[in-house]
């Protein structure tokens, strides 16, 4: 009996012990499961903050950018003194390559008002924009009408323009940014061009805009010319922007707030991940003077790091071990003490193991989401700034002044297109002092620009240069005059890394001052020699009658005095129409060339009519008019050009010979030409380039009276039209001239216009 009672104290110990290990270790793996669960919840808070941040980054740079891209558009549009459909489409068809996610368009926008609308209309017409038809809507006071425009999204610019006053959310954005002088964005609203889809395909979008300035200034500042508009649908955008960041592990809602204060959600990305999602996170973001609020919300379990089964496998390897833990305390323990103590350090360094290895993991994990998401980063940033870099290239080339930079060693580093045409090898990896030497530039009284005085080099020595003029011979012989202005390029520090030098053609310029010493020229010789004239003999009729002379010994010289009178009023017209076909604002409209024509040859041949009335012989011209269409252009101008024309082919006829004229018109590309043939006396092949030079006359015509400004008005007017003139031989004799002039509409043609019927003017 003793000896049973001192075993069964022991076999207690042994069961409680037992029981210890057992709940103890049981304990101990449910509390590391649980703490390794609020880890888990920790990493899948810290991944939702994570996501929040590069989801308003990534928002706020893209959103950046387009806004970026906006403000290069109008600096681009407004550095244009006559901006076309042609240059607005060679600045912005770069934009189409930069990843632009949700764009539709990007548009020009003129404001008009309701008489404006035609002249408005008229004007864009006549800057290539071919087709435009403005359709007010409402009763604005002003509308808003997009007249250029360049998609985006692959669609096709219609010639029917959208008049945006009826649509009040971009109506508001457009005057906020005129207003302000800044980008601004609208409401969230469905553009006006999605209207036509079923309500279910229409997204909330919205649109930015940047009023454009041009290079003029009035008494306020700069020139107000109308806006640059960019539409923007707002799911295509978020899904482009967001999707990196989501991984389709997060639901995000995009929500503007509108000037009402009103929340509108403008895109919504949808995670296929099934569990409530039991974490959020809202940030805010400012977009130009807008803002906007990113909604975020994930089921926790799903994020990287935080859905692992390791708590589950810790809870139940724990149980596990520390049950079979206390099978051999209840085992061991009755024998040996130190076996159990090895199994009860055993015991805590595997729990420690386990707790180091949870660590490890999630460090590591945790640096690998961080380097990936670094690298990620810097990936798009580099196609950014390359994409920025290829768009400034092509925003530079479309500028008409020379751009060159070179570095700090004076090698050339960039060249825009007007650059590399006026310095041939800019592109090259050559210096500015070996492009100089091969271009041989001198100053304006003919000495030679030094390498050491080259402005860019100037400018690399910290000087700022400012109109220095410099005249270079091209390879074809002609001469060109230049204005250079340069500045250093400084680091941040202030040290010069390069130089820069825009350079702008004033060879006009300097030919119009030729020109006008020229005319001061012939001003001064032709009008004074009429004048001596008629001075003279207006003193030999004061003698005359101061003796008494009869009227009839009066006569011839009154005639001499009417001559000189009308050589000089002649001079005058023709020196008035001269600087007006280049200085006058044109009229463009709508102009029969028929009726013109018409009048123009009953005009010169009136005075022919009224002479054979008595029946004297008169050489009647033998006029030759055929089908001739409608014109776009200036009808004073046109009148002038025909009636010079016609005038000389009457004019410069031989001797004895009547005049014989064919005038006739046909469809040349998207212009027609008109042909005005003459059986004259024809002009010498080696005067041929040189007759529509100002007071140039050819030699065959030195017998004949005239000032040398007829053919030079007439090459002015066709210049101002946009057109071209030339002068060739007529087979058979004489000469024929052929003009180009714009069409009224594209698909216009003679059959199609009002034409006047074949036509011969005969003395009969």
């Amino acid at each position: 009996m003793g000896t049973l009672r001192s075993r069964v104290p022991g076999l207690r110990s042994v069961v409680a012990l037992t029981a210890l290990v057992a709940v103890g270790g049981t304990a101990l793996s449910v509390a590391v499961a649980a703490a390794l669960a609020a880890g888990q919840r920790g990493v899948a808070e810290q991944q939702l903050d994570r996501r929040a941040r590069q989801a308003q980054e990534s928002v706020t740079a893209e959103a950046g950018r387009y806004v970026d891209t906006l403000r290069t558009v109008a600096a681009a549009a407004g550095s244009f003194n006559e901006l076309t459909a042609e240059k607005f489409r060679g600045f912005t068809a770069p934009l189409a390559s930069m990843r632009l996610a949700g764009v539709t368009s990007i548009a020009y926008l003129v404001p008009a008002t309701e008489s404006q609308i035609p002249a408005v209309q008229a004007f864009w017409r006549s800057r290539g924009a071919k087709g435009l038809q403005l359709t007010p809507a409402g009763t604005a006071a002003e509308h808003l009408f997009s007249v250029l425009a360049t998609p985006l999204d692959g669609s096709v610019v219609s010639g029917v323009s959208i008049d945006v006053s009826q649509a009040p959310a971009p109506t508001a954005a457009l005057n906020e940014s005129r207003r302000s002088g800044q980008p601004a964005v609208s409401d969230a609203y469905h553009l006006l061009r999605d209207s036509h889809l079923p309500e279910s395909q229409r997204q909330m979008s919205f649109v930015l805009t940047a009023p454009v300035y041009g290079l003029d200034s009035g008494p306020g500042g700069r020139a107000f010319r109308g806006w640059v508009l960019m539409g923007l649908r707002g799911q295509n955008f978020a899904a482009a922007t967001l999707q990196r960041v989501s991984q389709r592990l997060l639901d995000i809602d995009l929500r503007a707030l509108n000037s009402n204060q009103e929340q509108v959600s403008v895109a919504r990305l949808t995670a296929p991940v099934h569990g409530r999602r039991d974490i959020t996170r809202d940030v805010s973001l400012t977009v130009a003077d807008r803002r906007w609020q990113l909604q975020l919300a994930a089921h926790g379990r799903a994020l990287p790091g935080a859905g692992s089964g390791m708590p589950a496998t810790v809870a139940i390897g724990g149980s596990a071990v520390s049950y079979l833990l206390a099978t051999l305390v209840a085992v061991l323990a009755t024998g040996r003490r130190r076996a159990r103590a090895q199994v009860e350090a055993a015991t805590a360094g595997l729990a420690a193991a386990e707790l180091e290895a949870r660590d490890h993991a999630g460090v590591l994990g945790r640096e690998l989401a961080r380097r990936e998401a670094i690298e990620a980063d810097l990936r798009r940033a580099r196609d950014d700034l390359d994409a920025q870099r290829a768009f400034l290239a092509q925003v530079l080339d479309a500028l008409e002044p020379s751009v060159l930079t070179c570095d700090n060693d004076g090698a050339i580093v960039h060249a825009n297109r007007s650059a590399r045409a006026a310095v041939p090898g800019a592109d090259a990896p050559k210096t500015i002092a070996e492009r100089a030497q091969a271009l041989g530039y001198e100053h304006p009284d003919g000495t030679p620009v030094e390498p050491a005085d080259l402005p860019l080099l100037r400018s690399l020595r910290g000087e700022l240069v400012t109109s220095m003029e410099l005249v270079t011979h091209a390879p074809d012989g002609s001469v060109r005059f230049v204005v250079v202005h340069s500045r250093p390029l400084r680091h941040g520090d202030g040290h010069i890394t390069g130089a820069v030098a825009s350079a702008y053609d004033i060879t006009q310029l300097r030919e119009r001052e030729n020109e006008l010493r020229a005319f001061a020229g012939v001003v001064a010789h032709d009008l004074k020699s009429p004048l001596s004239s008629i001075a003279g003999y207006a003193e030999l009729v004061e003698d005359d009658l101061g003796d008494g002379a009869s009227p009839d010994l009066l006569r011839p010289q009154v005639e001499r005095i009417r001559r000189g009178v009308d050589r000089m009023r002649t001079l005058i017209d023709d020196l008035l129409t001269y600087a007006t076909a280049r200085d006058a604002p044109l009229d463009s409209q709508p102009v029969d060339l028929a009726d013109v024509v018409d009048d123009v040859v009953h005009e010169r041949t009136a005075h022919l009519r009224a002479t054979g009335t008595d029946g004297t012989p008169v050489l009647f011209p033998d006029i030759y008019i055929g089908p001739l269409p409608l014109v776009h252009a200036d009808r004073g101008m046109i009148r002038q050009l025909i009636d010079n024309l016609v005038g000389n082919a009457l004019k410069y006829t031989a001797p004895g010979q009547p005049a014989r004229i064919d005038i006739s018109a046909h469809r040349h590309d998207d212009r027609w030409a008109v042909t005005i043939a003459d059986r004259g006396i024809g002009i010498p092949l080696a005067d041929q380039p040189h007759i529509f030079a100002s007071f140039h006359r050819a030699a065959a015509h030195s017998g004949y009276q005239g000032t040398g400004l007829g053919l030079a008005i007439c090459e002015r007017i066709v210049t101002r039209h946009g057109g071209t003139i030339a002068a060739t031989e007529n087979p058979g004799g004489g000469t024929r001239f052929t003009f180009t002039l714009p069409t009224v509409a594209p698909d216009d043609t003679l059959a199609a216009a009002p034409v006047n019927q074949e036509t011969s003017l005969t003395g009969k």
